[in-house]
């Protein structure tokens, strides 16, 4: 790293290190993640949403070998995370050291330790549109659907315990910044979305229902929708909790969608006949 910059960066090279220790677990464990009420943000990109969204960062992580980009990046999130008697540390680690913790394959050289923003369940049921994930535990999967979500105006996202935490390194990279425009509840039981939401709640079954184009009238009010596992689909439980199953109508020569993909489908196409009023 050159020696120009302003910082005054404490350079790891030991993978024994305890600042080192911690990161390493926080890539790996979910667990981890809620101990420390902590997480790490891997890319250029997110690192210039969370300088941009002024998140109280506790520590900028660098690869020795990272770009001029990454660095200047680096000095923006302390700047924005800067508060009256905390600043965030800046750390430089060795290549493989830092290869070592990261989340990733091919890091862009810059990561962000950020704090986990737990959203609390409302005392009274919310006029929002909601969306719900029910088991679904492919991490690439559950951070595109936050992003999704939040790009379709749907800023309300809850998830089963057997969904993928929202917080990982993993969730957090793919959902490409999104998470920090929405209110993100976990551990919600299906039968816990009558008091949390007034919405109905619509579940998208590949298996049956009605067709999703060509019935009215679904998208006039609150809406949950309710989104299940690749494979098995939503379970029996949240099923059992919806107010209506809807079907994509797709050609016959592919047999389903990808999860990401379903939900993309019913969240825009509400967004479209909400826009147009039809």
């Amino acid at each position: 790293m050159p020696q120009d910059t302003p910082f005054q960066p404490a350079f790891l090279t030991s993978a024994a290190n305890d600042h080192v220790k911690r990161w390493r677990r926080l890539a790996e464990s979910t667990r981890a993640v809620k101990k420390f009420g902590s997480t790490l943000a891997e890319g250029l990109h997110l690192a210039q949403v969370v300088a941009e969204r002024r998140v109280p960062a506790q520590a900028v992580i660098l690869s020795e070998a990272c770009s001029r980009e990454a660095q200047d990046l680096a000095r923006a999130v302390v700047e924005a995370a800067s508060q009256p008697g905390r600043a965030a540390r800046v750390y430089v680690l060795a290549r493989g050291v830092y290869d070592d913790v990261c989340p990733v394959e091919n890091g862009t050289g810059i990561m962000v330790e950020v704090p986990v923003r737990a959203c609390t369940r409302p005392a009274q049921a919310l006029d929002v549109d909601a969306l719900y994930l029910d088991g679904v535990q492919d991490a690439g999967n559950v951070g595109t659907l936050i992003r999704t979500a939040v790009a379709a105006g749907v800023r309300h996202i809850a998830a089963s315990p057997d969904t993928a935490g929202f917080w990982t390194p993993k969730v957090l990279r793919a959902g490409m910044g999104a998470h920090f425009a929405a209110h993100l509840y976990e551990n919600v039981e299906p039968e816990d979305l009558r008091a949390m939401f007034r919405g109905r709640r619509l579940a998208a079954d590949a298996r049956g229902g009605l067709d999703l184009f060509r019935t009215p009238g679904w998208e006039t009010s609150g809406t949950v929708w309710m989104m299940g596992a690749e494979g098995p689909g939503l379970s029996q439980r949240a099923l059992a909790v919806a107010d209506a199953r809807f079907l994509i109508d797709i050609e016959h020569d592919c047999e389903s969608l990808n999860v990401g993909a379903a939900a993309a489908v019913c969240l825009f196409e509400q967004r479209r006949r909400r826009l147009t009023g039809s």
